[in-house]
C-alpha cells in the first residue's frame, strides 16, 4: 500500500506547488503595480504558508527517500518515481499497464486542458491564476489514471 501513499503525497505536493505558484503570481502583479511617486508605502504581500509548508514536505519526502534507498545512487533515488521499485514481474507488469494508461489519458486530458484555457478571458477577474491552476491538472490526471489502473489490474 505503499504506491497509494506515495501518490497522495505527490499529489498533495503538486497542489501545494500550485498554491505557491499562485501566491507568487499574485505579489508579481502587486510589484508590477507598484508606484512609488503615489506614495505607495507597500510594494508587495505574499503569503508564504504554501511555501513553507511546499518546503517541508518535500524536505522530509526527500530525506525519508534517501533513507528509505540507501544502497541506491543518491540521482536514482531522488529522479526515479517510487513507483518503479517494482519487486517481481507482476509489479512490473502492473506499473507497465499503470504507466500505459497514463499516457493514454494525456492525450484526453491535454486537448480538454487547452480547451479549458479558452474561458482564461471570462474568469480573469475573479482567478486571474487560472491557467496555473489549468496546467497543474495535467500531472493530476497523470497520477490519478495512473493509481486508478494499478487498483484495478492489482
Amino acid at each position: 500500500m505503499s504506491i497509494f501513499r506515495h501518490i497522495a503525497i505527490t499529489m498533495t505536493l503538486v497542489v501545494l506547488f500550485g498554491w505557491v505558484m499562485s501566491e507568487f503570481y499574485v505579489a508579481i502583479v502587486d510589484i508590477s503595480q507598484f508606484n512609488p511617486n503615489a506614495g505607495d508605502t507597500t510594494m508587495f504581500e505574499i503569503n508564504l504558508n504554501p511555501l513553507l509548508a511546499f518546503v517541508c514536505l518535500g524536505g522530509v519526502t526527500t530525506f525519508v527517500r534517501l533513507r528509505k534507498r540507501k544502497k541506491e545512487e543518491w540521482s536514482k533515488a531522488l529522479l526515479l518515481p517510487e513507483e518503479f521499485n517494482e519487486k517481481d514481474e507482476r509489479e512490473t507488469e502492473l506499473t507497465n499497464r499503470a504507466c500505459r494508461a497514463s499516457y493514454i489519458s494525456l492525450m484526453w486530458a491535454t486537448p480538454i486542458i487547452c480547451a479549458l484555457l479558452l474561458f482564461y478571458p471570462i474568469v480573469s477577474e475573479t482567478i486571474p491564476f487560472y491557467p496555473i491552476i489549468i496546467f497543474l491538472l495535467l500531472p493530476l490526471t497523470q497520477l490519478l489514471t495512473y493509481i486508478i489502473s494499478w487498483y484495478r489490474h492489482y
